[in-house]
């Protein structure tokens, strides 16, 4: 592929690559003053590959977050329809059996299927408050204090089971 000035594209492996084989060729070379411009001619060249590339990726990871926005978005609006559509059935099935109290039927069958109520219970705890604890069953998350121990392993150097580990995040403005 071709870049706008006619030249090739080049990969940005690629770039590096040629950065460390001219910096190779160039100390390799007697150090004339036309070695040195030509060092730099190549270099500024690589370095603008190098930038334009960057803005590519840029460009595309502007892109790809935008696109994970919109099917966030479309994952939100679906679910909400979801969820509507479900309130819906449980509406119209709570309304099925008010019809079938009304009429006294415990079936009723017809083109599309039949369907039936039966009676069925469940424990509804109206205030959590007034039960004795033997009915409580309590959770616990065990999770590690990062905070904590940060700060510990800044104060003495280390902490069995925990590091502190540098990385790099990239500030998109």
């Amino acid at each position: 592929m071709t870049n706008n000035k006619g030249g090739f594209r080049m990969k940005v492996y690629e770039i590096i690559g040629a950065m460390e084989d001219t910096l190779d060729i160039f100390l390799e070379s007697e150090g004339a003053d036309s070695d040195k411009e030509n060092y730099d001619y190549v270099m500024e060249f690589l370095k603008e590959e190098l930038n334009n590339k960057s803005s590519s990726i840029l460009k595309y990871i502007r892109n790809l977050e935008l696109d994970s926005k919109i099917a966030k978005d479309e994952a939100d609006r679906l679910d909400n329809l979801s969820k509507s559509k479900m309130n819906k059935v449980k509406k119209l099935k709570e309304y099925l059996i008010n019809i079938m109290q009304y009429l006294d039927k415990k079936k009723i069958e017809t083109d599309l299927g039949s369907y039936g109520i039966r009676n069925s219970t469940k424990v509804d705890v109206y205030d959590m408050t007034l039960l004795p604890s033997e009915f409580i069953r309590v959770k616990e998350e065990v999770t590690p204090d990062k905070e904590k121990i940060a700060d510990y392993i800044k104060k003495n150097g280390e902490l069995n089971g925990a590091r502190i580990v540098t990385g790099y995040s990239l500030q998109i403005r």
